[in-house]
């Protein structure tokens, strides 16, 4: 009996040790949970999103302008919009453009683009054409719908929207409208140019610059209008002296300006006669293109085009702006290249007078180069290499192709 007895007392206390443990735990959950609600209800509440409003593009008229784009493309994916990449120009542009409500669709706009820049290509004078929203109810360029109600619009109707200003705002800071036009129904930013003009810009490194690089060519097949290679300031010349080409042409063909660069690298650096590019644009003796490298794209821009009775418009006060813009990117730019000129001054200095060394290597020319080998390694010969099929051997082939599918369908 004392056992039993023991073992009940024990088994009450048991008991009671337990639901003291529950009663304790159920309280800080409870206080837990009641310091968690009052600081909820407390709290600023969450602002509830409204859904946006649907834009009534009915109540506008739309116009027919031209737009001139400025871009850096070093870092973008080319100009034009693409399905497997966001980071083009066109597809920012498209971006600011339905953010300001001036157009619903790229596809609806009726877009054109004078050149289209490849990637790592840069740009002054773009020239894009397309229909946009307008608030003027008349005018060169303004059409309407058979279901818009522009005239019922309440606001301003004589004053156009700043088209320049509002872009500029949206874009990212690497592009940069820098003026629109009216245009008529006929205009089209790439059959309306009249002529294209881009320019390359190199450092002199070691190439020869003097040599008369067309060898007397006067009829280009490509109708080329002219080609120039300058200095771009008057300082003595040395292998930092920065140069640049300029080629103004009727047209391009895609990567014609990067090609014609890097055949022109290989003759200014002794690698290749002067007369290679007779040799070349003589399309009976070479009717094939031989395989080379071309010059890097980071150094081109589509400087210039040129349209015919299109009158240019621009806000002073946004150009003002802009102006102020691309000053602040070209001081970033500016001082990041003085500190490594500055650098390689110091580091040549020491490897002149440390090493003894008579004279410096000159690489400045290297990473805008692929095909720039000395000839005492391998360097091969333009004219002997292999050749890519003549054009004659392309229409064959896609003829053939085109045989094949239909008789096949």
């Amino acid at each position: 009996m004392f056992f039993s007895r023991s073992r009940d007392i024990i088994w009450t206390r048991i008991t009671c040790a337990i639901n003291s443990i529950r009663r304790k735990t159920m309280h800080s959950e409870s206080t837990a949970l009641e310091s968690t609600v009052i600081a909820e209800n407390t709290s600023d509440p969450k602002p509830v999103k409204k859904a946006d409003r649907q834009f009534d593009f009915k109540l506008y008229t739309q116009r027919h302008i031209a737009l001139k784009v400025a871009y850096l493309g070093w870092d973008y994916h080319g100009l034009a919009i693409q399905e497997t990449a966001d980071d083009t120009i066109e597809s920012k542009l498209f971006e600011a453009l339905k953010r300001a409500k001036l157009i619903e669709s790229h596809l609806e706009c009726k877009f054109a683009r004078c050149g289209r820049t490849d990637k790592g290509v840069s740009a002054l004078s773009q020239v894009v054409s397309l229909y946009v929203r307008s608030n003027l109810l008349e005018g060169l360029g303004v059409v309407t719908s058979t279901d818009c109600r522009a005239s019922e619009r309440k606001g301003d109707k004589t004053s156009e929207i700043q088209y320049m200003h509002i872009l500029n705002k949206l874009l990212p800071e690497d592009i940069r409208v820098l003026a629109w036009a009216p245009v008529t129904a006929d205009f089209s930013a790439r059959f309306s140019c009249l002529q294209r003009t881009y320019k390359y810009l190199f450092p002199k490194g070691s190439l020869d610059i003097s040599m008369d690089v067309a060898g007397g060519t006067t009829n280009f097949r490509r109708r080329i209008l002219s080609f120039d290679i300058n200095p771009l300031d008057n300082s003595p010349s040395s292998p930092y002296q920065m140069h640049e080409v300029t080629i103004t042409g009727l047209a391009f063909l895609w990567h014609q300006v990067r090609c014609m660069v890097g055949v022109l690298f290989l003759i200014g650096s002794g690698l290749e006669d002067v007369m290679l590019v007779d040799k070349m644009l003589d399309i009976e003796k070479c009717p094939r293109k031989p395989q080379y490298g071309m010059a890097s794209e980071i150094p081109l821009m589509l400087f210039d085009c040129v349209f015919e009775d299109v009158n240019w418009q621009r806000d002073e006060q946004a150009y003002e702006h802009l102006v102020s813009h691309f000053q602040a990117l070209w001081t970033a730019q500016m001082v990041r290249a003085t500190m490594l000129r500055r650098m390689l001054d110091s580091l040549e200095y020491s490897f002149l007078t440390g090493l003894g060394t008579p004279t410096l290597p000159s690489s400045q020319l290297a990473p805008l180069v692929t095909d720039q080998k000395s000839k005492s390694k391998s360097y091969k010969p333009m004219m002997s290499r292999q050749t890519s099929a003549s054009l004659d051997e392309l229409i064959d082939y896609h003829q053939s192709k085109r045989r094949r599918l239909d008789e096949e369908d």
